[in-house]
């Protein structure tokens, strides 16, 4: 079966941000790098996302998020719930971000 894989506003929004980060602060060569394995891994979940890990917000929030590492380095993570025939994509957060709910805390 394959999944329908839907990039919800926020998360298009953060790839964005962190993209134009790594373009002004690295260089646009990392950030196209980057990219191209975040657009890989995202791809990845047209298969099997219930492979993935649930991620640790999931008991906080109460709700089953999961969770993909994009890179070797493991320095982003891609949320999402997997709803039927389709994976939403929830947040593509830095590793040295706060799990999401703890923000405000």
């Amino acid at each position: 079966m394959n999944y329908q894989v839907i990039i919800q506003s926020t998360a298009f929004q953060e790839i964005e941000t962190s993209y134009r980060w790594m373009c002004d602060n690295l260089s646009a060569e990392v950030a196209n790098s980057w990219y191209y394995e975040l657009e890989d891994v995202i791809a990845s979940l047209q298969k099997f996302p219930n492979r993935c890990t649930i991620a640790p917000e999931a008991a906080t929030i109460g709700r089953e998020i999961r969770q993909i590492w994009v890179g070797k380095q493991r320095k982003y993570r891609v949320l999402f719930v997997v709803e039927e025939d389709a994976v939403a994509i929830l947040h593509v957060r830095h590793s040295r971000q706060s799990y999401l709910g703890e923000e405000s805390e």
